[in-house]
């Protein structure tokens, strides 16, 4: 009748997730975000509103992390992609013991770290390339759906090139 021991008897029956079974589920949802990304990759217009969040952060309206997480190489393998868990289990104890050591140095007086300072998110150079291809290949595809219409191949042509651009971005 005591919850605790309830809960505990709970859990004893659960079985917990392996590490393969962590990397599967990472995966499918890593899919899955892809899946949803190639859809909207396909809207045109959907690209219109990243383009106007990029030139809020151009006009230091937005961070730049709050609108992408950074990029994809279209030349990486998928296969090479190294996980968080493939990362973590390379660090030996000597080098999780500096980095909290480093993180107690961190922080202020208050208490807060001064990570908080800094941005944090992808290269701004980077952005500002892989923004100029985007909005480039952007205004291609909406000049030709307004002179030949969406179901015209050459349209349909400029709306898969500019999904390719669109799918390097991470959001």
């Amino acid at each position: 009748t005591d919850p605790v021991r309830m809960y505990m008897r709970e859990m004893g029956t659960v079985e917990l997730l392996t590490r393969e079974g962590e990397i599967d589920i990472a995966k499918r949802i890593e899919d899955g975000i892809n899946q949803v990304q190639s859809s909207v990759a396909e809207y045109p217009e959907a690209i219109t509103y990243l383009l106007e969040q990029y030139d809020k952060y151009e006009a230091e309206q937005l961070r730049l992390s709050d609108i992408i997480s950074g990029f994809i190489d279209p030349n990486e393998t998928e296969d090479m992609a190294p996980t968080a868990t493939h990362i973590g289990s390379e660090l030996g104890e000597d080098d999780l013991a500096d980095e909290d050591e480093e993180d107690e140095e961190d922080e202020d007086e208050d208490g807060d770290s001064s990570d908080d300072d800094g941005d944090g998110g992808p290269d701004p150079e980077v952005a500002r390339e892989k923004f100029g291809e985007l909005r480039a290949q952007y205004e291609v595809t909406r000049l030709s759906i307004q002179k030949n219409g969406r179901a015209h191949e050459d349209t349909q042509a400029a709306i898969a090139q500019l999904a390719d651009v669109f799918r390097q971005f991470r959001l």
